[in-house]
């Protein structure tokens, strides 16, 4: 399968390819660059409409409108098929916006459409894991490097805990573990794949670490990731998505990871 069969093929792209034809089209971006390349174009491209589209809330009637035309609908299930990966719904949503946006031309409506449609699709996807990892260092040093990396400045949980009610809908943990080198000091608001997200910040000798906090999408974590020169470790709890970026070692971070999951007990 060369390139050109790769990335222009509609039915990989839909994810509708299964057994050996999945299986060599899989192959085929293991060892090539170029595809590679395009795989990790667009995955930079969900992360950007992440970060950057706007998100609005369904008002409530909606909602109900929608699950009593779910309920009314007679749907008969497609036959079942080997799931897409996130490539190829990516792919799928890139692909529809552009032949719609810029074959069909945005002046007679239907391109604007496609494009919006796609953007919704990348808008809800739960990040993938290398692309979530960038971007929970991207958003460790973007705070850094603009010096607000502490909204609330305080080592007492009793005043760094209530802060965040009422500004973001999940309650971090938040807990001074200075006894064991790591110095509560704060924290702040940020944003995780376009998620937002609580940051409970600590202190360890001359590094600092962003807790990050976010209500979970049912998203893969990466467990433990290096980006630039800076270490991170997720998990998950209950309801909650989890992870601890820094630039200290990766087993002292580990260390503070293991701490922070003990409360959680």
């Amino acid at each position: 399968m060369t390139c050109a069969e790769l990335l222009h093929s509609q039915a990989f792209i839909d994810g509708e390819l299964t057994g050996a034809e999945a299986d060599a089209a899989e192959r085929h971006i293991a060892g090539c660059a170029d595809c590679q390349a395009f795989c990790e174009a667009v995955a930079a491209l969900s992360d950007d409409i992440h970060n950057y589209a706007p998100r609005y809330t369904a008002p409530e009637r909606l909602k109900l409108r929608v699950l009593e035309a779910i309920a009314a609908a007679d749907v008969t299930p497609p036959p079942s098929r080997r799931a897409p990966t996130w490539r190829r719904t990516l792919g799928q949503a890139v692909q529809t916006a552009r032949s719609r946006a810029f074959l069909g031309g945005f002046g007679g409506g239907v391109g604007l459409s496609g494009l919006a449609a796609a953007l919704v699709v990348l808008a809800v996807l739960p990040a993938p894991p290398d692309t979530l990892a960038d971007g929970v260092v991207r958003a460790h040093t973007e705070a850094l490097m603009s010096g607000k990396t502490i909204a609330v400045v305080s080592s007492d949980h009793h005043t760094v805990k209530p802060w965040f009610a009422g500004k973001i809908d999940v309650s971090p943990p938040v807990h001074d573990f200075a006894a064991e080198g790591f110095k509560l000091t704060g924290g702040r608001l940020d944003r995780v794949a376009g998620a937002p997200a609580a940051v409970v910040v600590y202190q360890h000798g001359l590094h600092e670490i962003d807790l990050f906090v976010w209500a979970d999408r049912h998203q893969t974590l990466p467990g433990s990731a290096t980006r630039r020169g800076y270490n991170a470790v997720y998990w998950k709890h209950q309801d909650l998505d989890y992870a601890a970026v820094s630039d200290m070692q990766a087993s002292e971070l580990a260390t503070f990871a293991n701490l922070v999951r003990t409360t959680q007990e």
